[in-house]
């Protein structure tokens, strides 16, 4: 990934991305993915990041006294 690329990312706040896209570039070369394919699966990506750091602000905000496994 360029440094212009990364600055980019950053800018569209787009961090979850920014974390996977080496590795989704690689897979992409690997498998020969199209170019929907690609972005679908870097946006499920970035999207994921999204809801995994939302339940981890909103269990922070809760102060539960200590935290329990379903």
């Amino acid at each position: 990934m360029t440094e212009t690329m990364l600055n980019c990312l950053k800018k569209l706040r787009l961090s979850g991305l920014a974390e996977t896209l080496d590795v989704r570039l690689q897979e992409a070369a690997g498998n020969r993915l199209s170019h929907a394919e690609f972005l679908e699966l870097a946006l499920k990506d970035e999207l994921t990041v999204r809801a995994s750091r939302m339940i981890a602000r909103r269990t922070k905000a809760a102060c539960f006294r200590e935290q329990k496994t379903l």
